[in-house]
């Protein structure tokens, strides 16, 4: 059974959320383990408390389940991917222009060596530190 809900609380430690379904009396799941890519390189993605999701039940007791994730139009184009930030960040490539487009509206750290082969172009101000 598949059904579309919105999240009423989110568990990220857990990876889980609880999801509450209007269209059957409110009725508000168990936590439901959220579906992720697998690999070596994990992320947190839980959709958070309000986000409309989708679900999926392996009975119709909707005990037995799992959140599938959010759905709607996705940021950028298609020609974009990466990640939006709610402050207007993001870190996306863009396949047309083949380019990594890093904005960090609080500003980027970078801790460890840094190698750059290419041009270096710098609008604003440099700074350097002393070295230790």
């Amino acid at each position: 059974m598949i059904y579309i809900g919105q999240v009423s609380k989110a568990d990220p430690a857990a990876g889980a959320v609880r999801v509450t379904f209007a269209d059957r009396d409110g009725l508000v799941t168990s936590e439901l383990p959220v579906i992720r890519p697998g690999g070596w390189g994990h992320e947190i993605a839980i959709p958070e408390p309000g986000e409309m999701v989708l679900c999926v039940f392996l009975d119709v007791s909707r005990t037995a389940g799992f959140c599938l994730g959010t759905y709607g139009d996705p940021p950028g184009t298609a020609d974009q991917r990466g990640t939006w930030f709610e402050d207007g960040s993001h870190v996306y490539y863009d396949r047309t222009v083949k380019q990594l487009i890093i904005k960090a509206v609080g500003g980027a750290q970078i801790t460890g060596n840094v190698s750059v082969t290419g041009n270096l172009n710098v609008s604003g101000g440099l700074t350097t530190g002393s070295r230790a």
